[in-house]
């Protein structure tokens, strides 16, 4: 009888050095881990702290000196968490990379709700709430006793919608939302200045703005509407060969949204030399000789420099245009859309203008305007005015 053959088993390997290995990489591991957090915070704490940021376009958390009151209500561990978050070393670098790994290896057309279409424009959709007008509209409209014109700029989306340009799978309505608001401001017993025309191209690719070009196309469209009834507000022309434009690419709202990941190519930001407005007195915070074009903005460092700032240092609350043009005076109520348009207007008539954002609480856009006596109205806003209803409401 055949006797069963033995087979010799192999002797299993020790497990001993592959338990020892990965322990040491546990270790080295959780080393690393704390060293890194180590360095980080000691650096955040050593670095001088920085005011603002260009790439969130706001004031940083400041350091804050505990109180014993604070600490234990709680208020002052926020302000901690608030002050090392905004402070944090290599924060931009860490958002940066975060955008490139979104954009490069998960091929992601959006960030942060932002999408970016092929030709390089960052269009924001929108999905929101069908606006509506107050009543407040149509009872300024009664109260001033003078003309009022509306200017409604359709926003990059709403025209980004009209052209096709937002895929089909991506929900936004805000081309039906521009055309509820302006027949809201119709029935409110507003005059209509078309902005319709606006281009995709008269907008910057990496900011919600519209650029010069576009400025200048609703500076025409606002004088040739309103000078039916101010026949004195007449146009007054550019010298082409006084255009200028910034050597530092302009990176705008949408690109600190999505980061340089997502917005390859800057933005060239054009302006027109102050010599094409001699004359003009821009006024406010009770200070007149204010310049009207600052381009110290335009030479800022940073990738992320605010330079649509050019136009008269950003929003102000209450501002004056004065001149010796024998046009009309006009009250001009707007947002930051309206900013490189009134250099272009101020040319045409003397203009009071208010940022309803930033005036006082008790402001009262009718009794300002009989206090100023002016001729006529125009609200100059983009198509995403809707925020504003409430605080229209309260100060018309």
């Amino acid at each position: 009888m055949a006797q069963p053959i033995e087979r010799k088993l192999k002797p299993k390997a020790d497990a001993q050095p592959s338990s020892s290995f990965e322990r040491k990489m546990m270790w080295l591991t959780t080393i690393s881990f704390f060293v890194i957090l180590m360095v980080i915070g000691v650096g955040t704490i050593l670095r001088e702290d920085r005011v603002s940021s260009q790439l969130e376009n706001r004031t940083l958390a400041q350091s804050v000196k505990p109180t014993v009151q604070g600490v234990i209500s709680g208020d002052d561990m926020v302000k901690m968490e608030s002050y090392f978050t905004d402070q944090l070393v290599l924060r931009g670098t860490l958002v940066e990379m975060q955008a490139r790994l979104s954009k490069s290896v998960l091929r992601q057309p959006f960030r942060n709700g932002i999408y970016k279409a092929e030709d390089g424009y960052l269009i924001e959709p929108s999905q929101a709430a069908q606006p509506i007008v107050p009543d407040a509209f149509q009872q300024f409209t009664q109260d001033v006793d003078r003309p009022v014109y509306f200017a409604l700029a359709p926003s990059k989306t709403v025209i980004a919608e009209r052209d096709g340009i937002i895929p089909d799978y991506v929900a936004s309505n805000a081309e039906q939302r521009y055309k509820t608001m302006q027949g809201g401001f119709t029935k409110a017993g507003m005059t209509s200045i078309p902005l319709d025309a606006l281009k995709l191209t008269d907008y910057f690719k990496t900011d919600h703005h519209w650029n010069i070009d576009g400025a200048y196309q609703a500076y025409d469209e606002i004088i040739r509407t309103v000078e039916k009834t101010e026949p004195t507000l007449k146009k007054v022309a550019m010298d082409p060969q006084a255009k200028r434009s910034s050597e530092h690419p302009y990176f705008g709202s949408l690109a600190r949204k999505t980061t340089l990941a997502y917005a390859s190519a800057g933005d060239k930001m054009e302006y027109y030399d102050a010599n094409q407005f001699n004359g003009i007195d821009v006024c406010y915070d009770n200070k007149c000789g204010q310049p009207l074009i600052d381009e110290q903005f335009i030479k800022e460092e940073g990738d992320y420099a605010d330079r649509y700032e050019v136009f008269m240092r950003g929003n102000h609350g209450i501002l004056s245009m004065t001149s010796k043009t024998k046009g009309p005076k006009l009250l001009v109520l707007k947002d930051s859309f309206a900013n490189p348009v009134l250099p272009f207007l101020a040319n045409s008539a003397n203009l009071e203008v208010v940022d309803i954002r930033y005036v006082n609480k008790d402001f009262d856009a009718s009794e300002f305007a009989k206090q100023k006596n002016v001729d006529a109205v125009v609200f100059l806003h983009n198509a995403n005015i809707a925020g504003l209803m409430k605080t229209y409401q309260q100060k018309l």
